[in-house]
């Protein structure tokens, strides 16, 4: 087993994205593409003030990709204009095919106040964008809804806990393999929440060749021990992609992070706003279909996980 070097740490930058909400975008650009492909962008959205998130995401298009949305703490009310309309909450994930088309709008709302003390105002979510190869990027499009109860979960002897939303975690104690509920028909993606504390460790296996990369929701951790690689909270580690494992420790600080990893597409991205093709043409055809109202082709479906 080889254990991966740690290419680069990013640090996220603050953008405003939708009608005004202040965001911190992980990564997320044409320029980065290849280095993060099949993966396009990460956004950590929240804030402790609503006047910050709640103007939202209304109504825009998609097409070519997916979007993995991740809630923490809040509310996200989504609707499409084809009817399709629900609420993501706390834990909570959905994992969007836009495919041929969508239209939709996502408004983020603070959670429930749980008793007279709290405000009731902070809410965190993340979403992530993942490209559909080419050969699939006018199917049908989908929504893959988890609630958080269905969100396989383990907690290892060291007090490390693993959500696994996609992938594969080994030798669990007790439990043997726990594999996540969703399973990527174009990208094979791996997708999890871990939480460390001080003084653990944690290998993940890992595909040879596959994009993989770690975002730090809080804490800090070593991502690579050989380099001393080390991450705070709100930025990216990107591995290199030879090596069939990563390997994080902690010293006297816990950690929490996403571990994302997928099998490169390599193909070309042509990529404006809410849209990724392949081709410049592709492209201009999307945004002549919203200029005749051609673009919706299909009225999603919608899938829910259980236990």
């Amino acid at each position: 087993m080889e254990t991966r070097a740690v290419a680069e740490v990013l640090q996220g930058r603050p953008t405003l994205e939708g009608a005004g909400v202040k965001l911190m975008r992980a990564f997320g650009s044409p320029q980065l593409a290849p280095l993060f492909d099949p993966f396009l962008l990460l956004d950590d959205f929240g804030s402790s003030a609503p006047h910050e998130y709640m103007a939202g995401f209304p109504w825009h298009p998609h097409r070519g990709i997916e979007t993995v949305t991740y809630l923490l703490k809040g509310e996200v009310k989504h609707e499409d204009s084809t009817g399709t309309k629900g609420t993501i909450r706390d834990g909570d994930l959905q994992w969007m095919s836009a495919g041929s088309g969508i239209y939709h709008s996502e408004m983020p709302r603070p959670p429930p106040k749980t008793g007279p003390e709290d405000p009731g105002t902070e809410m965190r979510g993340f979403q992530l964008w993942v490209n559909i190869p080419s050969t699939h990027k006018m199917d049908e499009p989908n929504y893959k809804n988890l609630l958080r109860q269905n969100i396989p979960a383990a907690e290892l002897d060291d007090g490390t806990k693993v959500k696994v939303v996609a992938g594969e975690l080994k030798d669990v104690p007790g439990l043997g393999h726990l594999t996540g509920p969703v399973q990527n028909p174009y990208v094979d993606a791996h997708y999890l929440d871990i939480s460390m504390q001080e003084g653990s460790s944690i290998t993940y296996d890992v595909k040879d060749g596959y994009t993989t990369f770690a975002y730090v929701m809080d804490g800090r951790g070593i991502f690579d021990s050989a380099q001393n690689a080390t991450a705070g909270e709100r930025s990216v580690v990107l591995y290199r992609r030879e090596g069939n494992r990563v390997s994080i420790r902690t010293e006297d600080s816990p950690l929490r992070f996403l571990l994302i990893s997928g099998r490169p597409l390599r193909e070309p991205v042509a990529w404006y706003g809410p849209i990724v093709m392949n081709t410049r043409d592709q492209l201009a055809d999307a945004f002549q279909e919203l200029q005749t109202g051609e673009f919706i082709k299909h009225k999603a479906t919608s899938y829910d996980y259980f236990e």
